[in-house]
């Protein structure tokens, strides 16, 4: 079996396999692309040089916002942290389970203005798996700002309600 594309307009417009011979059909032009890598699609674009066929890919679909922020979810936040505190450029996580733990010790923090159990500094989780441990002050800037970048994705997912027409910036700087 042989595969052929249909080359119109300088666009592959069909693939057709077949046994024996190129088709003798009368639109386009029949390239045999059994030894083309990588393989051409419906939609790629075609040109011939010297009797040799190249073939290219079209370029990737634009995503939307919404699918840009939805994907962003899944990424995290790059924190960098001085003063009191120094941190490197540091991605802490964003999901689902990440924002329960920490609206957990923020709602404790806000309630008792204390961690849970009284302790004086608590740790958090970077995307890594290393944890850092945090004064109230610390924790309540870096959550708030991981909470912040939440929300404005968020309310893009959610249908964009104040027309933003760009992602909020993935990288924050504190000062504590």
């Amino acid at each position: 079996m042989t595969l052929y594309a249909c080359v119109a307009n300088d666009s592959v417009t069909y693939i057709l396999a077949t046994v024996g011979p190129s088709p003798v059909i009368p639109i386009g032009t029949w390239v045999d692309i059994d030894e083309v890598s990588p393989r051409p699609d419906v939609g790629w674009a075609a040109t011939q040089n010297a009797g040799a066929w190249s073939f290219t890919a079209p370029p990737a679909p634009s995503l939307t916002l919404f699918q840009q922020a939805l994907a962003a979810l899944t990424q995290g936040l790059t924190v960098t942290l001085s003063g009191t505190i120094t941190l490197g450029a540091t991605i802490f996580p964003i999901d689902p389970t990440t924002q329960q733990k920490l609206a957990a010790v923020v709602t404790t923090l806000v309630a008792t203005g204390a961690f849970p159990g009284g302790a004086e500094s608590y740790p958090m989780k970077d995307a890594t798996g290393a944890w850092h441990t945090f004064t109230v002050s610390q924790y309540k800037l870096v959550a708030g700002a991981i909470a912040s970048y939440v929300a404005a994705l968020t309310l893009i997912v959610d249908g964009n309600p104040t027309n933003v027409t760009a992602l909020p910036t993935a990288t924050v700087t504190l000062s504590v």
